[in-house]
């Protein structure tokens, strides 16, 4: 169970519930990050309507974007973020194998350019100080800049969202896990539940 209680969705303003639930993320009182953020519901609302955004006005294709989101997930281990976005890549067509390999050199699934996308939330996340130039101009070689710009937001929030979910220990929800297993994909293969073997960090 997260770490702070869970908001019951119906009592927010109408305003940021039509926000947060209008596709269909979440119910009432349901342990997902949109029902722990609701504690901040203004902010909350701010960040579904930036993410909304994304999908509607954003040029890079989903594939790519759902690619560098799995990355960055997996090496952050993020249960729950592997878990819904491992579904998101399924419905895109990938097998759930790529999705639960995708940090490996030979992933099966992916053409060259998926693996530069899933290089490039890799540099991003870890190295990103460091990254040649040369990496950047690969990506001029496919994708346009404001691609590369979009592309880089959502692998940076990405990591925002990972976090924040191990942060205050929100699990994968039962909707996206049972979605997961129809797709043929194993809980084994899913980061560990946050909380599960944790060591006690001093702050």
């Amino acid at each position: 169970m997260p770490r702070v209680s869970t908001v019951d969705l119906s009592k927010l303003p109408e305003d940021v519930r039509n926000v947060v639930t209008r596709r269909g993320y979440s119910k009432v009182g349901e342990p997902t990050w949109e029902a722990v953020s609701a504690h901040c519901p203004h902010q909350t609302r701010q960040m579904m309507e930036l993410m909304n955004s994304f999908s509607r006005q954003g040029t890079m294709p989903k594939r790519y974007i759902e690619i560098a989101i799995v990355t960055v997930s997996r090496l952050n281990a993020c249960r729950h973020c592997v878990g819904r976005h491992s579904v998101r890549l399924g419905e895109l067509g990938l097998a759930q194998s790529t999705a639960e390999r995708i940090l490996e050199d030979d992933c099966p699934g992916l053409d060259e350019t998926d693996c530069l996308v899933r290089d490039y939330a890799v540099a991003v996340s870890q190295n990103s100080a460091q990254m040649r130039d040369s990496f950047v101009e690969r990506l001029k070689l496919v994708f346009d800049e404001p691609q590369i710009v979009e592309l880089t937001w959502r692998i940076s929030i990405a990591g925002a969202f990972n976090r924040f979910n191990n942060a205050l220990q929100i699990d994968l929800d039962e909707g996206h896990l049972a979605v997961l297993l129809s797709q043929d994909g194993t809980v084994g293969n899913l980061p560990p539940s946050p909380g599960d073997d944790e060591e006690e960090v001093a702050i």
